[in-house]
């Protein structure tokens, strides 16, 4: 495949895309929270083994405006992750997911199964309902930090507000100085959909749940826990792994909730492992 930055014309709008790299296809699910596909430029080391794949979410980066509300539900982002794959003439596919790119990926796996080679699911959970045991818990210990950040943006411009919002409170999610740097860097440039962002917290927090689909995945599927993830409980991987029978469990014990920021080596070993040998 060509590599470069491209639009696909489909339906009502237009889906921005890239493709680097050469190998096997690797789509990087987007979240469907408010930015678009391409914020985590440091998953481009994986470029240097597979072809990386990431689309934008409608009304995100290169992408087009939606026409309905209901066009920033995983649903239709689900639709247009596969109007791509036939777009670009790919039989099966690596899908991966990090947090809610993660409900993506699991919720495009049991739309379209046979189309999916392998999946990688990092650090997500099968549920909205997933804040227990997390700072947005009462019982955590970092629950009054997340208090005092969601008072001080409150009366900020809804746009500002979500930029500050997950600028401050993805510093509670890395390991090191550097990955903290690194990842106020990325949210200070990011730009946000408060259209979208709304309709997630509003909507998809209550809609998503595959909790008992999981056992209908067949495909090979690795999963990503950070043992000291703060953002989504590592319990949620250990359940999923469970739950999916052809499934491969990965605890990085020196993680939160970016293991490519806080573990890098192991993290891409363990992704290059996987996809190559199963």
């Amino acid at each position: 495949m060509q590599n470069g930055t491209f639009t696909l014309q489909h339906q009502s709008t237009q889906i921005g895309y890239s493709i680097v790299g050469n190998g096997e296809p690797l789509l990087i699910a987007p979240v469907s929270w408010g930015v678009d596909g391409h914020r985590w430029t440091t998953l481009d080391e994986l470029a240097k083994h597979f072809t990386l794949i990431r689309l934008d979410p409608r009304g995100t980066g290169t992408s087009g405006s939606v026409q309905e509300k209901s066009e920033y539900g995983i649903p239709t982002l689900v639709i247009d992750i596969e109007a791509l794959r036939i777009h670009l003439g790919i039989d099966r596919w690596n899908i991966m997911g990090q947090s809610a790119g993660g409900w993506t990926a699991l919720e495009y796996t049991l739309a379209h199964q046979s189309s999916v080679q392998s999946l990688i699911v990092v650090c997500s959970a099968p549920t909205g309902k997933f804040h227990k045991r997390t700072f947005r818990d009462p019982a955590h210990p970092l629950y009054p930090e997340f208090e005092r950040i969601s008072k001080e943006v409150r009366s900020l411009p809804a746009d500002h507000r979500i930029k500050a919002f997950n600028r401050a409170i993805y510093q509670f999610d890395v390991q090191n100085d550097a990955a903290k740097q690194l990842i106020d860097g990325i949210f200070a440039k990011a730009e946000f959909n408060s259209q979208r962002n709304q309709y997630f917290v509003m909507n998809e927090l209550n809609r998503y749940n595959v909790t008992e689909r999981l056992k209908e995945i067949s495909v090979p599927t690795l999963i990503i826990g950070g043992t000291h993830d703060v953002h989504v409980s590592p319990q949620w991987s250990e359940f999923m792994a469970g739950k999916i029978s052809n499934s491969r469990l990965v605890m990085m014990e020196h993680s939160g909730h970016f293991p490519w920021l806080d573990e890098p080596d192991l993290f891409f070993e363990t992704i290059l492992r996987f996809i190559e040998h199963g």
